[in-house]
């Protein structure tokens, strides 16, 4: 089976469902095209994690981002799941300012902190939810964000360190195989406290199964086919010229001219999740307004 993948599993007894998702070769190719201090990277592998945990958790074909802007050290963190489970991250950071060899405490980012959950349907708009950041733990900020919402609640658990990660999801639902809300409330509650007893040493080595097993040996609880995870990008030819477009006739002129008094013959345009870079020759560029 491949290192990466997700994995759903239900509780037979219970209406909740969960997810598990495993990331080694990705956080691996994350890691790759930056080489991230220990603490962005163990922050922003929790980050892939999120995506890929919250792009299973919805109904429709589409893409998830979840984006963490601030005026701190770090001015971005960002990572995306699209309809295949291609994720991909990035940060960007001033390792000046970054204490090193610290946990990133995202309640401690400055009052211009801004975490959001962007969905990208195939078909119709996209729609964006801010999430409140209140606590320490990108997972505790997720369950706070279900909670206040009006869906029903979910819970997230992740173990990260610069090269793998672990994220598990549980997802309450409509109440069938208990009809008393304390009762499903209760149920809830121990699961959780369950999941915490969980290790960042066992969650990085033991499998899907295995952890299943260790959490909740008392529970009857089915795990379904795992479905690979990795990394991949959506950047293009196509996309990049759109970008360019983007910027309007004038300030394309400009760049032009800027290219051509280096010497320069095209436009390069680089893709900062995978490095991948794009040329252009000027006609090409002054196409675009025509």
């Amino acid at each position: 089976m491949t290192t990466d993948f997700r994995q759903r599993f239900v509780f037979d007894e219970l209406d909740i469902r969960g997810c598990i998702v495993c990331l080694s070769d990705t956080c691996e190719a994350i890691q790759a095209t930056h080489h991230y201090p220990p603490n962005i990277a163990k922050l922003l592998n929790e980050f892939a994690l999120a995506a890929t945990l919250l792009r299973d958790s919805i109904k429709l074909d589409g893409s998830v981002t979840i984006q963490l802007r601030t005026q701190s050290a770090i001015s971005l963190m960002m990572a995306d799941c699209i309809a295949d489970r291609r994720v991909r991250a990035i940060a960007e950071y001033s390792s000046e300012e970054l204490a090193s060899g610290s946990d990133i405490a995202l309640n401690r980012l400055g009052e211009g902190a801004v975490l959001a959950i962007t969905i990208t349907p195939e078909e119709g708009e996209r729609y964006q939810s801010i999430v409140p950041i209140e606590n320490a733990r990108l997972a505790t900020c997720l369950a706070d964000y279900f909670k206040r919402s009006e869906q029903l609640p979910s819970l997230f658990s992740f173990h990260s360190n610069h090269e793998n990660a672990l994220g598990i999801a549980l997802h309450a639902l409509p109440m069938n195989k208990v009809t008393d809300i304390a009762q499903t409330e209760a149920h809830f509650e121990r699961l959780d406290a369950l999941i915490t007893t969980l290790t960042t040493e066992e969650a990085l080595s033991l499998s899907a199964r295995d952890i299943l097993t260790l959490l909740f040996h008392q529970e009857s609880c089915r795990l379904f086919d795992a479905h690979p995870v990795e990394f991949g990008c959506v950047c293009s030819a196509e996309k990049s010229l759109d970008a360019v477009r983007s910027l309007g006739l004038n300030s394309v002129n400009e760049l032009i001219h800027e290219q051509q008094s280096e010497g320069n013959d095209t436009v390069v345009i680089d893709c900062h999740f995978c490095f991948q870079r794009y040329e252009f020759n000027f006609e090409q560029i002054r196409g675009l307004f025509i």
